[in-house]
């Protein structure tokens, strides 16, 4: 159903937009039919070599087409894809990708109805691949707030692990023989030996009675201890598809003529099935215009909460850590627009 879905989706996208990109250029389009065409192209590259092993590499596009599709008046389409890929001692660092697809209707008018398509995958935070695309609409409420609402079909998989069996693992071979019995222990419970209830403690442990504690050699006695297990089974979860709300609340204002621009957008997206199920989404663009009029600079910052990380212990066999809730980034560059 859910595949029925986006193949009608994606057409119906495509035809909106291609009716609006018919004129060959920007200029053109003003003139027949009151149509603007944006595009912007971010690239950053950066790599150091040494003490430090660190490749960084970034690069975006965002296309927008904003006017009039036959009787739909001021009407927009945009078009948006980032990809970054760091690694640093060789090793995943950050490996995410976002592809944007949207058509507003009446997009600055109070009332907006929009088709919304999205794929995209972070494997930072164990996301494979997610896909979800629906509509929704925007009312508009004071001066640059408003609020909107989505509907969304979603499939999304992610990097988990089903363990079916484990081995204990030999330090002194380093091999995953599979036996408990073969496996190294963790000492975890312990005491020191007291020397004076030994009768012939330094024979046998080579201590001194009398000097024990100045730089003596201290022995333990081992009351408890774990063994330290590895997974040696397992099997990725599949994809799971369901549905989703998303409740954006917004505030986007021009000052100094046009020549700042701050958008902060909230996201709240509940699974329809299981509210305790959701992404909490906080994003903040501040655009300067510089001295050179198509050349501006980004402030870009984003705070992204993932319930199902909270209060779970879900292992990232890359970072050998546990995934956490919360991920927040910061950026700051240059943007150029023709």
């Amino acid at each position: 159903m859910i595949s029925k879905l986006l193949n009608r989706f994606i057409i119906l996208i495509f035809t909106l937009s291609s009716s609006m990109g018919q004129d060959t250029g920007s200029n053109e389009a003003e003139d027949d039919g009151g149509r603007e065409m944006f595009t912007m192209v971010d690239v950053s590259y950066s790599q150091d070599k040494g003490n430090t092993d660190f490749l960084s590499l970034y690069y975006g596009f965002s296309f927008s087409m904003v006017g009039n599709v036959g009787p739909l008046n001021d009407t927009e389409f945009s078009f948006d894809f980032s990809r970054s890929d760091d690694r640093l001692d060789n090793e995943p660092f950050s490996d995410d990708q976002y592809l944007t697809l949207k058509f507003d209707l009446w997009a600055n008018q109070r009332i907006s109805p929009f088709l919304f398509f999205q794929k995209s995958f972070d494997k930072t935070i164990g996301l494979e691949d997610r896909l979800n695309y629906g509509l929704g609409a925007k009312l508009g409420l004071l001066k640059g707030f408003s609020i909107s609402y989505a509907f969304l079909a979603e499939s999304e998989d992610y990097l988990y692990y089903d363990y079916t069996d484990s081995a204990a693992y030999d330090f002194d071979d380093g091999v995953w023989d599979g036996s408990v019995a073969s496996g190294d222990w963790y000492y975890t419970d312990s005491s020191a030996l007291v020397p004076g209830d030994y009768e012939y403690w330094d024979y046998y442990y080579y201590g001194d009675t009398v000097h024990f504690e100045n730089n003596d050699s201290v022995y333990y006695t081992y009351t408890d201890s774990a063994a330290y297990y590895y997974y040696t089974d397992s099997t990725d979860t599949p994809a799971e598809s369901f549905y989703r709300h998303s409740i954006r609340p917004k505030f986007k204002v021009k000052m100094l003529d046009g020549n700042v621009v701050f958008d902060y957008r909230f996201y709240y997206k509940p699974r329809v099935d299981d509210f305790n199920d959701y992404l909490l989404e906080h994003e903040l663009k501040i655009s300067i215009a510089t001295f050179y009029e198509l050349l501006s600079i980004e402030l870009n910052y984003s705070n992204k909460y993932n319930s199902r990380y909270d209060g779970t212990n879900i292992f990232n066999r890359d970072t050998y850590e546990f995934y956490k809730p919360v991920d927040e980034s910061i950026s700051i560059g240059l943007s150029f627009m023709f």
